[in-house]
């Protein structure tokens, strides 16, 4: 008894590596409670902070006192001390209607913390899933909040807080669609991006906005455009930038994917225009497995001949909840 009290003892002295990690949990995501918009009060947050899968954001520095508790999923962070992360953020949940929605409908934390695990162990580095306002648990309504400014400074305040809970020094940062939209953004909102891989990515937003004679246009104070922030884009000869696309995508064409990537490459950036025609019909637009595939390697360190011949090695994207 006695050598079973001292190592208990001694164990809770340890910091245990869990102390780190998301706690999985029989929490659900359902397309009803994205429908009607999320409401997570500041003390429920605090209860999903102790389990590592949410942080309370709040933009007090912009005017705006309005908490949200954004959600995230990790897998392999140390205790302490983090030189880089990989994190994912994904794409839109919704489509042309605030009814149409779809990816996450199935999925839950535990599944969520399992995915992030799988990629952890597959690339050795810690992976972070990053949930959108509205979307995969986080607070607020993703049909009003998504592509907005609002939207964009709340996740890299997520980012801010991350880095410092876990002594986080720099970001492989990773995203599809939308997700790749923010982090083109992100680009000239951070120094600490070492690896960005912008997969199907709008992030030449008014462009895109154009082909689709799209009626946001009329009201640009709604959306931000990456497009307009490229001469704001640190010079760093160590990051590298990906923009990965299906040449035959139909949503975000890729003539506006080259379009940024053009910009990139004007200013002397270090970035790859990766064409892959593997995405899925109708649309050609997921390439998720291509993005988080690059956004793990070069978190790794791989070289960036490594990682253009993995992408091209690998087959058709495949079938997939989360995006």
């Amino acid at each position: 008894m006695r050598r079973l009290a001292c190592l208990l003892a001694s164990l809770l002295l340890l910091p245990a590596a869990a102390a780190a990690q998301s706690r999985p949990s029989g929490e659900m995501f359902t397309n009803a409670a994205v429908a009607a918009g999320i409401t997570i009060p500041r003390e429920r947050c605090a209860e999903l902070e102790a389990q590592e899968t949410a942080t309370w954001v709040t933009l007090d520095n912009e005017g705006d006192s309005k908490g949200e508790c954004l959600r995230y999923y990790a897998a392999g962070l140390r205790p302490g001390v983090n030189p880089i992360v990989a994190a994912w953020m994904h794409g839109d949940i919704m489509g042309s209607r605030p009814t149409q929605i779809g990816h996450q409908e199935g999925l839950g934390v535990a599944a969520m913390i399992a995915q992030e695990q799988a990629l952890s162990d597959r690339f050795q580095v810690p992976f972070v899933f990053l949930a959108r306002p509205g979307a995969y648990g986080s607070s607020g309504t993703f049909w009003t909040m998504r592509h907005s400014p609002r939207e964009a400074a709340l996740m890299n305040a997520h980012l801010d807080a991350l880095k410092a809970r876990y002594g986080i020094a720099s970001w492989a940062l990773g995203g599809h669609s939308a997700g790749g939209t923010l982090t083109a953004e992100f680009l000239a909102r951070r120094r600490d991006v070492r690896c960005a891989v912008i997969a199907s990515g709008g992030a030449a937003y008014r462009a895109y906005l154009e082909a689709h004679r799209h009626p946001a246009l009329a009201r640009p104070e709604t959306w931000f455009d990456p497009y307009d922030s490229l001469d704001r884009i640190p010079k760093d000869p160590g990051r590298r930038v990906f923009v990965i696309g299906d040449p035959r995508e139909t949503n975000v064409f890729f003539r506006t994917q080259r379009l940024y990537f053009d910009g990139l490459a004007a200013r002397g950036h270090a970035a790859w225009l990766v064409p892959l025609e593997r995405a899925p019909a109708p649309k050609f637009h997921s390439l998720v497995d291509f993005g988080e595939t690059a956004t793990g390697l070069c978190a790794r360190g791989e070289g960036t001949d490594a990682i253009l011949a993995t992408l091209k090695a690998m087959p058709d994207q495949r079938a997939r909840i989360s995006n």
